[in-house]
């Protein structure tokens, strides 16, 4: 008898454990996974659209329609007052869906008190259903700004703000007008060589070129006491064990430390520091930058390479060293690296939606400043990003970065020229402004121009413009 009640305690607590077992497993489904299964593209929900919802408006920082639902008879359609300036963020409703509207799908067609909007539109006075607002952290004039100033080129900008996160604009190019998205949906998808469905601020991958000598700098400042005494004699040109490497044009630089390498771009230098620490210091601060691992991103994104390991010849730890070889990097990661320069070695988690309401106005849910503020210190020493902040501030002041100069404002900045084996070079610019109290970090890429010319004429007119 005795034995016989140990069994069935036993067999209780057994269904209790795998009871709670399920209990558990369903809460976070239900509680922590229910976005991302809803808003998964491999959920076949997300492209049915109920064209009797009025769905959501989505809105900008400061109010302004990007996205709206129109009646056609009994049927709602989509318009963007906005067009090709927003296909990328904003995105579109077609056979598919894209940017917000596809990872705010849920909200832009909940109903708010389902119920008695259902009743109000069969019993009172037709109101039809409408669903939920999302609210943008993106600003009109600076993302009309970044989208017309890459008119004509292909490229990627993201605009973020240090403190906190929010982005300012973010903008692609090659673009295309979504309010037409069903009648050039075939010649957008057939485009492979310009790609304009894709977003190249978030999900371009590109070699970085010289603004990757942050990274390096931060492994030189991590492991080399002396900095401040290390000098290199640049002559342009340098042989390591039979790999040649030279600065641009074979530009000599002379005797030159750690400073005055960033803000003339010397290519030797870096490579010959990296050399004199080891390059698995190298691999060590990329990782901490946040190379090869997902971002808590709300919009599509893919994740910045950095391939080196230590099996590395001395070729691959060279170009490494200096943003090229077979490092890739998206505009999106790049400027929160600049933002993180400018935010105590702290790397903002990035976001583009502020708040969600209903269509009465009542806030749902709304990002809050401690939500806001969340970030990883990505810069194990913490003053090795003010080190580096001064080092951009040169580059602007006197180095690679002059164009990109702001009359009253502190400029610091980084540019890149990377090497593409398919055609011309690309142009980076990075920077961050005010230097002393940082408001706007940014990063612009430029395909194929050659270089960094035009990247930093955008960055000049972008700051010139968040300023005024």
């Amino acid at each position: 008898m005795h034995d016989m009640k140990k069994n069935i305690r036993r067999i209780f607590w057994l269904y209790f454990a795998m009871f709670l077992v399920v209990v558990i497993y369903l809460g976070n489904f239900i509680l922590i996974e229910s976005a991302t299964m809803i808003n998964s593209t491999f959920n076949p929900r997300l492209n049915r659209n109920d064209f009797t919802i009025k769905r959501g408006y989505i809105f900008d920082a400061h109010g302004n329609i990007l996205a709206k639902s129109i009646r056609e008879g009994n049927l709602f359609s989509r318009l963007y007052p906005h067009g090709n300036e927003f296909a990328h963020t904003v995105g579109f409703i077609g056979l598919t869906k894209s940017g917000v509207e596809a990872g705010y799908n849920f909200m832009l067609d909940n109903l708010d008190f389902e119920i008695i909007q259902r009743i109000r539109r069969e019993f009172i006075d037709g109101t039809p259903l409408q669903g939920d607002n999302v609210h943008l952290t993106i600003e009109l004039p600076m993302q009309s700004l970044a989208a017309e100033s890459l008119r004509g080129i292909r490229g990627g900008i993201a605009a973020i703000e240090p403190g906190t996160g929010r982005i300012i604009a973010m903008a692609s190019s090659p673009d295309f007008d979504p309010n037409n998205i069903g009648g050039i949906w075939g010649d957008l998808v057939a485009d492979k060589e310009n790609s304009p469905l894709l977003n190249r601020a978030a999900q371009g991958l590109y070699p970085p070129g010289s603004i990757f000598k942050i990274i390096t700098a931060d492994a030189i400042l991590n492991h080399m006491e002396n900095y401040e005494d290390f000098y290199v004699e640049c002559a342009g040109i340098a042989h390591f064990d039979g790999e040649s490497l030279q600065c641009f044009d074979a530009r000599p630089h002379g005797r030159i430390n750690l400073s005055d390498a960033m803000k003339y771009s010397c290519n030797i230098f870096f490579a010959t520091a990296i050399m004199e620490i080891g390059h698995d210091k190298l691999m060590e601060s990329a990782r901490n930058m946040g190379f090869n691992a997902s971002l808590p991103f709300d919009l599509e994104f893919v994740i910045s390479r950095f391939s080196m390991d230590e099996s590395a010849d001395i070729g691959e730890i060279m170009l490494t060293s200096i943003g090229q070889g077979r490092t890739l990097v998206t505009p999106l990661h790049m400027a929160l690296v600049t933002a993180a320069v400018a935010n105590d070695g702290i790397m903002p988690e990035p976001f583009v939606v502020e708040r969600i309401t209903s269509h009465t106005g009542r806030v749902k849910w709304e990002r809050g400043r401690r939500q806001a503020a969340l970030g990883t210190q990505i810069f194990t020493i913490p003053d090795n990003a003010s080190k580096i902040g001064e080092m951009l501030v040169e580059v602007v002041e006197g180095g690679t970065g002059t164009p990109a100069r702001v009359a009253g404002i502190t400029v610091a900045g980084k540019t890149g020229t990377a090497e593409n084996p398919a055609g011309d070079a690309h142009g980076w610019f990075i920077a961050f402004a005010p230097a002393e109290n940082p408001e706007i970090a940014l990063a612009i890429l430029t395909e194929n121009t050659g270089g960094t010319r035009r990247a930093l004429e955008i960055a000049r007119d972008m700051l010139t413009a968040y300023f005024e």
